[in-house]
């Protein structure tokens, strides 16, 4: 039998035996079924099954009564669906409630009715913390949802700030916020969305205070407030001891005249104040030469801003190819890949075909030659004639029918098959 608290697992059980079950008319459970086929008959197809089997479930003391008589309580059919809600009630005392909660928050989905979500609402002031316990996260959240008015203020507090779940945490922030309590609290240590909305209940002093914050969502917040009162975020930005959020905000509203404080931190041993330093000298110096140095960065997490940073713009080709060599690291070799790419469809081409020799990066080669090839149709450019000869080479190892596929993209190739057919 399935575990009993596994509210998934019945589901999934449900889901299986209507599936598998093959219709056949006038079937009839046995006499004294077992509690196997008892199972099988409440999941089954036939609804006439179905609704025998949940009488009998009326009078059935095993464990799994309960669980599938709930399961009927969302069946689609309505006298099904009615007869097993007319049983299952007097089942549920607080104990057994207490043990089904996970599989009624599963079932609320089944949006026939709100019966079974008015089941869930009318168990909560008894099962308060039973229920904010639940595993399933949607379930979780229209708890937490329902039960903001059944929640002390200390309760609510702890929640919006320690809460691993940020949809949760800000259901219960906000709910604070509402009442205008706990705004100093909230503002230290609540999820992102519930401390920009607090700093907007505080005076212009909590704004500059938070300029250097570190989530970006509330540096945005506290220099837009700064602004509305008249002062420029970049000034304090400037003045300020150097930090992953002040250096950040610079980047966010400097200008140009701040992109050597930038480039300055490029060097800095911290790979999160290069990574932001690159960020900021997008905005403020797009064609700093400062950034370019950094594809070889030790750093992943700053390689991938210096690829951005560097989209669109000419990197020298034999560097690039330079880079796709084995002895450098792997992030170091696909954000050279990457750039290579963005060239043109050719050079994309190309490349790919030479990373198929490279067991790291060889699996996402094959995969974008495959999106290559989808779009080549698409193509109206045509490659250099050196280029099409080492495309046209680099094919000689590839799969005979892939090779095909590519050979027959190339221009050359097209223009002589409708040679051919002309």
């Amino acid at each position: 039998m399935i575990v009993y608290e596994d509210a998934r697992q019945w589901v999934e059980f449900d889901a299986t035996v209507r599936r598998t079950a093959g219709y056949r008319r006038n079937r009839r459970l046995s006499r004294r079924p077992s509690r196997e086929e008892l199972a099988e008959a409440a999941c089954d197809r036939d609804g006439y099954l179905r609704q025998a089997a949940v009488e009998r479930l009326a009078v059935s003391t095993d464990p799994e009564a309960v669980p599938l008589l709930l399961l009927r309580c969302v069946d689609w059919v309505r006298p099904v669906r009615e007869l097993a809600r007319s049983i299952v009630r007097a089942k549920l005392d607080d104990t057994v409630l207490r043990a089904a909660l996970p599989l009624i928050g599963v079932l609320r989905r089944r949006r026939f009715d709100a019966w079974m979500t008015s089941l869930l609402r009318e168990a909560l002031p008894r099962l308060l913390d039973d229920a904010l316990a639940l595993e399933d996260r949607e379930t979780r959240r229209w708890v937490h949802t329902e039960a903001i008015g059944l929640l002390s203020r200390e309760r609510l507090l702890d929640i919006a700030v320690r809460d691993h779940d940020f949809v949760v945490r800000v259901l219960c922030g906000d709910a604070l916020l509402d009442r205008g309590e706990c705004v100093e609290e909230l503002l230290a240590a609540g999820a992102p969305k519930v401390r920009m909305r607090a700093l907007t209940l505080l005076g212009p002093e909590a704004a500059v205070a938070h300029l250097a914050d570190r989530s970006s969502a509330v540096r945005s917040m506290a220099q837009a407030l700064v602004l509305k009162a008249g002062g420029d975020p970049a000034a304090h930005y400037r003045a300020m001891p150097v930090s992953f959020g002040a250096l950040a905000g610079l980047g966010e509203t400097g200008t140009a005249a701040d992109a050597p404080v930038l480039e300055r931190h490029l060097a800095d041993e911290r790979p999160r104040i290069r990574g932001v330093a690159v960020r900021g000298l997008r905005r403020v110096a797009p064609e700093s030469p400062a950034v370019r140095p950094l594809l070889t960065d030790p750093s992943p997490a700053v390689t991938r801003q210096v690829v951005t940073f560097l989209r669109g713009k000419f990197v020298d080709l034999a560097t690039l190819q330079a880079l796709l060599s084995p002895a450098h690291p792997i992030h170091t070799r696909r954000a050279a890949a990457a750039l290579l790419r963005d060239r043109d469809t050719w050079r994309r081409l190309h490349t790919d075909l030479t990373l198929l020799r490279d067991p790291d990066l060889a699996a996402d080669a094959h995969e974008d030659i495959h999106a290559w090839l989808a779009h080549s149709a698409d193509t109206y450019t045509t490659p250099s004639p050196a280029l099409a000869a080492e495309i046209d080479a680099a094919c000689t190892t590839l799969d005979p029918a892939l090779a095909r596929q590519i050979r027959f993209a190339l221009p050359g190739r097209r223009a002589a098959r409708v040679d051919t057919r002309d």
